[in-house]
C-alpha cells in the first residue's frame, strides 16, 4: 500500500523547518572489484563505504528562525545540524550533516522557494515501524 506524502515534514534537531513540500533522502554504496581466476567470466564485487544525502525545498519562510534560518546559519558557519526527515509521526530518517547548498528563489510571477541540500556525516538511523 502507497503512503501519501502529505504525512512528511522535516525537523532540525527539535524544531520544524516551516513550510517544506517536498523532501529527499539517497543512500549511496562504494564498490571494489574483486574478480578473479574463479569468477567464471562474471565481474565480482564488494560493498565498501557507505554515505548518505538529503534535499529538502518549499517555501521561502525568512521569519522561520529555527528552521530556514537555522540551516543557513549553519551553512555559513560550517556546523552540523541534526536532521529528522519524518515520513510520518513514527516513520523517520535521523543523522548529523552538513549543509552543501541552500537555495533561495524568486520570481515576479510566482512564489519564493527555498531549498537545502545536506551530506550525511557518519550513520544515519532509519526507523520505519
Amino acid at each position: 500500500m502507497a503512503i501519501a506524502g502529505k504525512g512528511g515534514s522535516v525537523y532540525i534537531g527539535t524544531n520544524k523547518v516551516a513550510e517544506i513540500d517536498q523532501w529527499s533522502v539517497d543512500f549511496k554504496a562504494d564498490t571494489k572489484e574483486t574478480t578473479n581466476f574463479d569468477s567464471n567470466g562474471w565481474k565480482e564485487f564488494i560493498q565498501t563505504i557507505n554515505e548518505w544525502s538529503g534535499k529538502i525545498e518549499g517555501n521561502f519562510k525568512p521569519t522561520d528562525t529555527t528552521g530556514q534560518a537555522a540551516l543557513i546559519t549553519a551553512f555559513m558557519n560550517g556546523t552540523t545540524v541534526s536532521v529528522e526527515f519524518r515520513i510520518d509521526s513514527t516513520k523517520k530518517i535521523t543523522g548529523t550533516a552538513y549543509l552543501e547548498s541552500i537555495g533561495l528563489e524568486a520570481k515576479v510571477d510566482d512564489k519564493q522557494t527555498f531549498k537545502a541540500d545536506f551530506r550525511g556525516t557518519g550513520q544515519p538511523t532509519v526507523t520505519l515501524t
